[in-house]
């Protein structure tokens, strides 16, 4: 089953950027203010990466830690039930008694 986040929506759909609309006509379109308009996108795009690289560290860690304590945990789980298996099964053999009626 698809999680929420992996499903297509409203952040995959291409952009006026990405597809190279614009509402004014070319021939009435400065350059300059294309520039400037396509610079500042790229400056939050930026800054947008930067900060879901930062998430992604921060999760990357969280992980990390979440997996040792799995692995401290399991070890010590089996060292329980080879503690419960040892009071099971004494080293010295039960001595066995005839009982006659």
């Amino acid at each position: 089953m698809k999680m929420l986040k992996q499903r297509h929506g409203a952040t995959t759909i291409s952009s006026i950027h990405t597809a190279g609309i614009s509402s004014v006509p070319k021939t009435q379109r400065s350059q300059y203010l294309e520039l400037y308009a396509l610079g500042r996108e790229k400056c939050r795009l930026t800054k947008e990466m930067q900060v879901l690289d930062t998430r992604r560290e921060t999760i990357r860690r969280h992980l990390g830690s979440i997996g040792q304590r799995i692995l401290k945990l399991q070890q010590e789980m089996a060292r329980e039930q080879q503690a419960e298996m040892g009071v099971a099964t004494p080293n010295q053999p039960v001595k066995m008694v005839d009982i006659n009626y």
